[in-house]
């Protein structure tokens, strides 16, 4: 007797065949997904570190100017008096 097509037992083999693979794909995608979250808030926690160093870097830095900007009106200061442009 020849075979007609596909017969139904070779359809439902298709058919698990297909669910397996479906169910891998979405587990490679779930998987990915998750992934790049956490590479995500890696990243995140990496800038925010970064961030507080800048701003602590910046006030050492602002507290640096204002030093020099003190030390260099004592020094005008001085030289003015040697000068005699201004009294003490």
């Amino acid at each position: 007797m020849p075979s007609k097509g596909i017969s139904s037992e070779s359809q439902l083999h298709i058919s698990v065949a297909f669910l397996i693979k479906a169910m891998i794909g979405i587990s490679m995608l779930i998987a990915a997904y998750y992934n790049v979250q956490m590479r995500f808030a890696s990243i995140e926690s990496r800038v925010e570190g970064m961030h507080e160093e800048l701003v602590i870097l910046n006030s050492k830095v602002a507290n640096m100017e204002n030093k020099h900007i003190v030390e260099l009106e004592e020094e005008n200061k001085t030289l003015m008096e040697r000068l005699g442009l201004k009294k003490r």
